[in-house]
């Protein structure tokens, strides 16, 4: 026996192909949805007007890439924030507002400098975003992105080792602003948007993202899901060990994080680079690439356990694309062709041939901050 669909249900659906559509596409004319879509004339205007009257989308502009002049075409709208953005790091934090046309406007940054004081900070900045006009309590999200482990439900951060957290109900903690909070890992959040922004991880059935800060990340996509795993650890590659000396464990972390390595260089030049920790990075890919013998020394370690580190993860789970990104967004394009050579040389059964390696896409941003928003976004596709 056939099962009836509720009609109400499929005019949700519809209404959520096409909003979707509008986001990830950008402006079109109603003309343009019907042929994309394959949805009834009727349907797509009818939803066209609903979504305008929530204030979802809005008119804009013509666009000659319409082909439908004089067509009016309709995009995203940013009468409203749909993020507050919360990109907690390690030293420094980041709080900025996110918009359905998948922009965002950085509002403060600043020294995450341990717990009490962190959310001393964050809540005097969110109080006040929340009394502006772009801030809707009834669909602004709070998304909060940070360098540990949280659980599927994207409420308990159970540890962050480098911040030294743990056990925090983030829900709880941020529910005073009387908006709906959700939370996750960075590097899930960077794949996130990869995802969502990148037609390679899009139509991948495996990814990996490997994110660079003041410690190792990672996250995985398995049949074109991210995995979170039992308690929310899935991906945690930095925290997997990478060597065995002297009866000791050393972790991927030790190895590739980005502080641990400038501190290196700083400990044995005795030398403080400038600026703040990119830029230091920067700095020390400087001194390598004009051939200072420390520099050299610790940046052929670091290719090395790079080319390790990826070796592990390609043969686990032999990923279509492995992106890097976090602090620093330009890893691949530095160290590719050197960590390559490294590859051929470890990969005995050529598992790992056909691999796209690539940096992400976002250069001048953190990919995390970007994740936030997409999150949000997300969160608002199912509410509608």
């Amino acid at each position: 026996m056939r099962s009836k669909i509720d009609p109400k249900s499929m005019k949700e659906i519809n209404k959520r192909i096409i909003f979707r559509h509008l986001i990830e596409s950008g402006p079109m004319s109603r003309v343009e949805l019907v042929r994309k879509t394959r949805l009834a004339n009727s349907a797509v205007w009818r939803i066209i007007q609903e979504l305008e009257e929530e204030g979802l989308i809005s008119r804009k502009d013509y666009l000659e890439r319409t082909a439908t002049k004089g067509a009016t075409v309709f995009g995203p709208s940013k009468s409203f924030a749909c993020s507050i953005i919360l990109d907690i790091q390690v030293n420094q934090s980041i709080i900025a507002l996110g918009f359905l046309d998948k922009t965002w406007k950085i509002v403060d940054s600043f020294e995450t400098n341990g717990l009490e004081k962190f959310l001393a900070k964050t809540d005097k900045v969110i109080s006040k975003l929340c009394n502006q006009d772009d801030v809707d309590k009834n669909r602004t999200v709070l998304s909060i992105s940070i360098p540990g482990v949280v659980d599927e439900e994207g409420s308990i951060l159970s540890r962050a080792p480098n911040l030294q957290w743990q056990n925090i109900n983030l829900v709880e903690t941020f529910s005073k602003y009387g908006l709906k909070v959700t939370a996750d890992n960075d590097a899930n959040l960077s794949l996130l948007a990869e995802w969502f922004f990148s037609q390679d991880v899009r139509s991948a059935k495996n990814a990996f993202f490997l994110y660079f800060g003041e410690g190792i990340g990672g996250s995985l996509l398995i049949d074109g899901k991210i995995v979170k795993g039992r308690n929310g650890a899935a991906g945690e590659i930095g925290h997997t060990i990478l060597k065995v000396l002297d009866s000791k464990y050393i972790e991927v972390e030790e190895m590739l994080s980005i502080s641990k390595l400038v501190r290196k260089y700083e400990e044995r030049t005795e030398r403080n680079l400038r600026g703040n920790l990119t830029q230091k990075f920067e700095n020390a890919v400087q001194k390598w690439r004009v051939g200072d013998k420390i520099a050299t020394e610790l940046f052929e370690e670091f290719t090395d356990n790079i080319a390790t580190t990826l070796l592990n993860i390609g043969y686990t789970i032999n990923p279509e694309v492995i992106i890097f990104g976090g602090i620093v967004n330009n890893i691949w394009e530095i160290f590719g062709n050197l960590v390559i050579r490294k590859i051929e040389i470890l990969d005995k059964y050529d598992f790992m041939k056909g691999i796209n390696y690539r940096d992400t896409v976002f250069k001048g941003t953190s990919p995390s901050l970007v994740g936030c928003n997409v999150a949000a976004i997300e969160s608002l596709f199912v509410s509608i």
